[in-house]
């Protein structure tokens, strides 16, 4: 009997083969793969495939899943010593640059080069809801646009700039000529022709399966790099669950994508426009999720770190997320706003807890369009753009709770550097955080648009921020005005550190409020509410009913200081008010339980004078 006829016979009948291991080495040798391709082709579930160290360029497209406690794993040997990439060695004839050090012309890599995938420096770079295939060529006078296509010289990624004249002062750059026939490239100055390895991408993912709605496949250990991606929508991450479920991701380097590093939702609402896709699965599946992804550094993306549209109950633990939206795309370059260290549309029942997300160029976590039942805990989101911790659009319940949130940064002028920051969403519980040195406010809450979820206009209703300490930021919680669309939000029991301004935010003039408040206020506090268009800690209780068991201390009474690179945090404080508890939270950031009395703040554990914490993340057992 054929061994594949066997094999499904037993399937069929309910018989459970053994596991098998299938070794993979690019050198080959005996009973063994040489590429991963070949071994994901044969395994069924239970199996492991076992990669040796090397350097690996394929795309992976694996056509079935596991089973429940039958995953099929993929696991590096030795962990971060495979590397499987989505470019290939490129060996051009270049052309030096007259009186020019290191500075070279080549032809643009042609078509036949990329086989049967369209060549990327022949596509343009489009942040947007369609692939547009232009060619990246500038129109008469404007800045070149960036192409999908990625160059490498000894790993390090050279970057397209905007001009021929930022090439010829920046060793490290390239861009193609406003003619659209040649590179200029300006290689680093330790390029060394006869050793050195150039490399460009020739693929668009480099581990996504053929088939949508896989479920139970592990990938552990590997280095994923170099990607010639286009996004956001559809979303091709240069690694994807492709709609699927029950995936573990661990222990991987996710980094110089072009775009979206990882994608873990279902990849687009219009299936018509998902590339490479059989036509049964051009469907939704929306059922995808509860995936795994701990232990992972993702870093160096050119528009987002780990994206999912449709990722309900995906758990994102102990990852460590940093530089990503490296192209630092803006809304002028982008028609869609996907930019962040993690961005998850419709993420119901999702769970992002002890990361590092920091030094992305672009907001640190994003939740849009959906996240009920959702938290967002013990991270420490630091030295982010725009916004350290971003809700948008929805209606539920989303818990922000004992997070350490600092040192973010403008974006654009509507993403001015908050710290928390909120529009178009109800039941967002903000809880036990430390947010401190943010350009903008603490806090920022206010309704922007008119759109509908659930079949309702949103709302930026039923908010809840209590028991956080705010130091230092350019402002502290500024709510909407309330109203039909603003109901129910609740601001108190905080800890203020520092020179603290309050304001509504929204369209309605501060003038009017401090009108209508204006018998409860002494004619020198109302004086000072006009100089300073906001209100006082003194004043903002009688004219909001908020902050009214909050306690504000000056910076001699609290200090706090971060490292992030270790990462380590001190704190500095005298006398600490006790609050009540939130129900829901049961233990801060190092895991301690809360008692009937808590400190405001991610720590439970602190005490008069110095206290200093390194900032580690131990990944729970039962997650």
């Amino acid at each position: 009997m054929k061994k594949g006829l066997f094999l499904a016979g037993c399937i069929f009948a309910g018989v459970s083969l053994p596991a098998a291991t299938l070794t993979v080495d690019r050198n080959g040798g005996s009973g063994m793969y040489r590429t991963i391709g070949e071994a994901a082709a044969k395994a069924v579930p239970g199996d492991v495939i076992s990669v040796r160290p090397g350097i690996y360029r394929e795309h992976v497209a694996p056509e079935r899943g596991g089973e429940p406690g039958r995953p099929i794993t993929y696991r590096a040997a030795e962990r971060g010593t495979v590397f499987l990439r989505g470019s290939e060695e490129w060996k051009p004839v270049l052309t030096p640059v007259p009186g020019e050090k290191n500075l070279f012309t080549t032809p643009v890599p042609e078509d036949a080069f990329f086989g049967d995938f369209p060549n990327p420096f022949r596509r343009k770079l489009n942040a947007g809801g369609r692939d547009k295939k232009e060619p990246a060529r500038p129109a008469s006078g404007a800045l070149l646009p960036y192409s999908l296509g990625q160059i490498f010289c000894d790993g390090g990624e050279l970057r397209q700039s905007q001009t021929p004249e930022e090439v010829r002062r920046v060793p490290g750059s390239w861009i193609i000529t406003p003619d659209g026939g040649n590179l200029l490239l300006h290689l680093p100055p330790e390029y060394d022709p006869e050793r050195s390895l150039l490399e460009i991408t020739v693929r668009d993912r480099v581990f996504a399966p053929a088939r949508r709605g896989l479920g139970y496949i592990h990938i552990e250990g590997f280095v994923f790099e170099h990607c010639a991606n286009q996004a956001p929508f559809p979303q091709l991450g240069m690694v994807s669950t492709r709609s699927g479920h029950d995936w573990v991701i661990r222990d991987n380097v996710i980094r110089h994508a072009r775009t979206v590093g990882l994608d873990v939702g279902s990849e687009y609402w219009r299936t018509d426009l998902i590339p490479k896709t059989t036509p049964e699965d051009r469907k939704q599946l929306r059922k995808g999720g509860r995936h795994l992804v701990t232990g992972n550094l993702v870093v160096d993306n050119g528009l987002c770190g780990i994206a999912g549209w449709s990722c309900r109950g995906v758990k994102i633990i102990g990852n460590t997320v940093e530089r990503n939206n490296n192209l630092s795309l803006t809304t002028s370059e982008c028609d869609w706003e996907e930019w962040a260290g993690i961005k998850l549309h419709e993420a119901d029942a999702a769970l992002v807890e002890g990361n590092l997300v920091r030094f992305n160029g672009a907001h640190g976590i994003w939740f849009d369009n959906g996240y009920d039942k959702a938290r967002i805990t013990r991270n420490v989101v630091f030295g982010n753009i725009g916004s350290g911790i971003f809700i948008e659009l929805g209606a539920g319940c989303v818990m922000i709770d004992n997070n350490i949130v600092a040192n973010t940064t403008p974006f654009t002028g509507y993403y001015p550097g908050r710290g928390i920051y909120v529009h178009d969403a109800s039941g967002v519980k903000i809880c036990h955080n430390l947010v401190f040195d943010n350009a903008a406010e603490a806090v920022f809450m206010h309704n922007v648009t008119d759109r509908k979820t659930r079949g309702k206009t949103v709302e930026t209703s039923d908010e809840l921020v209590v028991n956080n300490i705010f130091c230092n930021n350019g402002g502290g919680v500024s709510l909407p005005v309330p109203g039909d669309r603003s109901e129910n939000c609740v601001s108190d029991r905080n800890l203020f550190v520092g020179d603290v301004g309050f304001r509504y935010s929204g369209s309605t003039p501060w003038e009017k409020i401090s009108g209508d408040a204006a018998k409860l206020l002494t004619a020198e506090e109302m004086n000072r509410v006009r100089i300073t268009k906001r209100f006082t800690p003194e004043v903002w209780p009688k004219v909001s009913g908020r902050e009214k068991n909050s306690v504000f201390l000056t910076g001699r009474e609290f200090g706090v200081r971060i490292k992030p690179f270790e990462p380590s945090l001190y704190l500095t404080i005298g006398k600490l008010p006790a609050f009540e508890p939130v129900p829901g939270i049961d233990r801060d950031f190092v895991g301690l339980s809360y008692g009937a009395r808590v400190f405001p703040g991610p720590f439970q554990d602190l005490k008069p004078g110095a206290t200093a914490y390194r900032l580690l993340f131990p990944v729970p057992s039962d997650k």
